[in-house]
């Protein structure tokens, strides 16, 4: 039985972007640096909504980096590495749409 290994393609690139948008919001080295929050500092936009606290403005803008990858797994389903970047790009837009709006419904109720 000969196994078929699935093609590099369009639909890898997908991985590529997804760990772009992994790294856009990690802290790197034992300064802890962060890509986003040194871009949010150079352009002078604050990093959370509500001083320094409230919903984390750089993971709704990494949504930028999912939603390409979402599609171009989805897009292209039988290359090598889609199914894993279109479950995380999933999960993690879910996480970005859902994010905000759970503070929205808490005032609402509680407000």
């Amino acid at each position: 039985m000969i196994t078929q290994r699935k093609p590099l393609g369009l639909g890898t690139l997908s991985l590529l972007v997804l760990l772009m948008g992994l790294a856009f919001n990690f802290q790197w080295g034992t300064t802890n640096f962060m890509i986003s929050h040194y871009l949010f500092n150079l352009i002078n936009i604050p990093i959370y909504s509500n001083g320094t606290q409230g919903l984390h403005i750089p993971f709704v803008v990494a949504a930028l980096f999912w939603i390409p990858a979402f599609l171009l797994a989805k897009k292209n389903r039988s290359h090598y590495g889609t199914s894993v970047s279109y479950n995380v790009a999933g999960f993690m837009l879910l996480l970005c749409i859902i994010g905000p709006v759970i503070p929205v419904i808490d005032w609402m109720v509680n407000g």
